[in-house]
């Protein structure tokens, strides 16, 4: 059998992927638990969009009718999915990376370039946290509903903060692991 989250082929019958148990080993309780319950969630949202989906074709197509703000949430889901993507990708280490600059840099700065990179990250998405808070506030004391179980839409909206401080926190803590492991290379891909 092949791992979902590595690729790496397993016997399935003993306890799952050597390879992820591996890159687990490192992790403390909080961070595993936390990955664990990212996965969980986006799964579970990304199915919730899948059925939405198909029940919005389904009735569509055979009752003329719809799911009442079926759209409406399946375009929020669409958010929450792309947060949750997107700190699983700084988790992993596999979020997008323009190193062109980084490998013409000589290899004694290479190091340095991570941490300033990790930080100016870290940064922008504690701004982001920022506005994406404001935006999150005017949304609420605008009062509007969101066509879906007469949600307000700021409910639906609430992953921008809190995806933003995700990736920021996941950001910094790469650039202190690399500052710490003295630039050894140990904290390169380290999973937060």
């Amino acid at each position: 059998m092949q791992c979902l989250r590595c690729g790496v082929d397993f016997d399935p019958d003993k306890n799952g992927c050597p390879a992820c148990a591996e890159k687990d080993r490192g992790k403390s309780r909080f961070a595993r638990i936390m990955g664990r319950v990212e996965d969980i969630l986006i799964s579970f949202f990304l199915a919730v969009m899948v059925i939405v989906v198909l029940l919005q074709v389904g009735l569509r197509y055979f009752a003329n009718s719809a799911v009442p703000g079926g759209d409406t949430l399946v375009r929020h889901l669409v958010l929450w999915v792309a947060f949750f993507g997107a700190a699983i990708a700084t988790r992993s280490g596999s979020h997008v990376k323009i190193d062109a600059l980084t490998r013409a840099m000589p290899e004694g700065l290479r190091p340095w370039s991570q941490v300033a990179t990790n930080l100016f990250s870290a940064v922008v998405c504690s701004l982001l946290v920022y506005a994406s808070w404001e935006f999150i506030h005017i949304e609420y004391q605008s009062g509007g509903s969101s066509g879906f179980a007469g949600l307000p839409v700021w409910t639906m909206e609430v992953i921008f903060p809190f995806g933003y401080a995700l990736m920021a926190v996941r950001f910094a803590r790469l650039a202190v692991v690399n500052i710490v492991s003295g630039f050894s290379g140990a904290g390169e891909n380290s999973s937060c």
